[in-house]
């Protein structure tokens, strides 16, 4: 007996699915007017599906903090050439605007069907190419309010996103009240301290952030910069942005590295302490440029002046005019006794002369030293403060001069007392044997480092104007030590030329 064949099932030629299929010409291979999406990308795609769709029909999302499109010539040609092969990704414009009703009023095209999320690079060069764009439906995201945690693990990793772009990214979760370490596991950036460093860039003023933003100044950097900050602690005060500018401007200026300017400004608030000038700090009565007293002091010495006049007259006729009956020596009446008066006042005339020349000079190999001194206080505070072999040369010229010890130790422990480096002891000699006595290897080089360059320093004060060798050596030292940079006085100028006179 035979088997009878069995019953071929018949095809389906109806159903939901089928019909989506027809209307959107599937199974056509006709491509539809104006190259659109084709094919199964042409259905109403579900949340986590990929699909192709018309890149004039996507808006942008107001939550992206990109400030530019970099590098689109290279991805349009691309574009052109193969289409939006990375997907980014979207959701309907309607969806997100109820989800998040305070961004609503930035979305610039409601009436689009979708909005983006990652992919505003990908989304332009579809546009300038006239292709779809690829896309995954990611509706969830605004249901879940997750979109900005969602934009930035998406880009974070991307090298045409600048440092700026991606703190502001991340500002975006901050503003929801966040704090680093959910910024940080939200966002994939790792932990609160890299979150801390990108969101610190924005508390910068503008000019520097425009640099780190244009990459002409590392991330690392800027990050630097943003931890200088006022005298109530905060970093995005005008006060707090003049210091950063300021160390900007060295940075920029003198080639030196933004932890050197952030020490030097550390050190100058040490030395010149804030509501004081650098002449207050020289302790010192500084002449104007012409050599004049200010206006105070000059009231004050006519009227020790006048007092003077005053008590040196005799008793007797003191008119209201205030005329005196005693002659006046230098008025001529043309015998031999006038002209050896007159030379005498000369003599006279030019001691002082002389006298406020010197005094001058005073001031200015003051005024240079204590500008020497906040130099090897910003060398001390560095922690790379030498290499090998300026360390080896200096200790030498220290030990080889046991006499200078002394000074130079006391002049090293006031630099490193203020510099906050090493123990509280008030006395240098107990000072140093504690460091000695301590097991910092580190603290013991820096403090010999200290007596070796204190004792030159000393001896370069003691001996200015008669600079020699070590003296001059002692300066240049200062000057290409690139973490100091240091610019030489016009004093010290005349002393450099001096010794490379009497060189030749």
């Amino acid at each position: 007996m035979s088997t009878p064949a069995r019953r071929r099932p018949k095809r389906n030629k109806g159903g939901k699915l089928n019909d989506a299929r027809t209307e959107a010409r599937v199974d056509s291979p006709e491509p539809p007017a104006g190259g659109g999406p084709t094919g199964i990308h042409a259905l109403e795609p579900e949340d986590g599906e990929l699909f192709e769709h018309h890149a004039a029909d996507i808006g942008p999302n107001p939550m992206n903090r990109r400030l530019a499109l970099r590098n689109m010539d290279e991805m349009i040609d691309s574009v052109k050439r193969q289409g939006v092969h990375t997907p980014g990704a979207a959701m309907h414009t309607k969806l997100f605007m109820e989800q998040y009703p305070e961004w609503a009023e930035q979305v610039q095209h409601p009436e689009r069907t979708y909005i983006l999320g990652p992919g505003h690079r990908r989304h332009a060069a579809a546009l300038a190419a006239g292709k779809p764009m690829l896309l995954i439906l990611r509706d969830q995201w605004a249901k879940d309010r997750t979109v900005e945690e969602n934009l930035i693990s998406e880009n974070n990793d991307r090298d045409d996103l600048s440092p700026i772009e991606q703190a502001l990214q991340l500002d975006l979760l901050r503003q929801r009240g966040l704090t680093g370490e959910q910024i940080a596991e939200r966002s994939g950036y790792g932990n609160r301290g890299t979150v801390s460093k990108f969101l610190n860039l924005l508390a910068l003023p503008r000019e520097i952030q425009a640099e780190i933003h244009e990459r002409r100044m590392p991330h690392g950097d800027g990050y630097t910069l943003s931890t200088i900050r006022d005298s109530d602690k905060k970093n995005d005060t005008e006060a707090a942005h003049e210091f950063q500018l300021r160390a900007f401007g060295w940075m920029r200026d003198e080639g030196i590295t933004a932890e050197a300017a952030k020490s030097r400004l550390k050190v100058q608030s040490i030395v010149f302490p804030a509501g004081n000038t650098e002449t207050e700090a020289l302790g010192e009565t500084r002449n104007d440029e012409g050599g004049q007293l200010d206006s105070d002091d000059v009231s004050r010495e006519k009227q020790g002046a006048g007092e003077t006049e005053a008590s040196s007259q005799p008793d007797g006729d003191n008119t209201a005019a205030g005329t005196s009956t005693t002659p006046i020596p230098h008025q001529s009446t043309g015998d031999s006794g006038d002209q050896k008066q007159q030379g005498l006042e000369g003599d006279a005339a030019a001691s002082d002369a002389s006298k406020d020349q010197a005094g001058q000079d005073r001031l200015a190999a003051a005024e240079s030293a204590k500008r020497r001194s906040l130099a090897c206080q910003l060398l001390l505070s560095q922690e790379k403060y030498a290499t090998a072999p300026d360390l080896s040369a200096l200790l030498v010229n220290a030990v080889l001069n046991p006499i200078e010890w002394k000074n130079a130790a006391s002049l090293a422990h006031s630099w490193l007392r203020a510099l906050g480096k090493g123990p509280k002891s008030h006395r240098p000699s107990t000072y140093f044997t504690e460091v000695a006595e301590s097991g910092d290897a580190n603290l013991k080089r820096r403090a010999a480092f200290a007596i070796a360059l204190a004792a030159n320093e000393v001896y370069a004060t003691e001996n200015d104007p008669e600079w020699d060798d070590r003296a001059r050596a002692h300066l240049q030292f200062l000057i290409t030590n690139k973490a100091v940079a240091y610019e030489p006085t016009e004093h010290e100028h005349k002393l450099l030329d001096l010794v490379s006179s009497e060189a030749q």
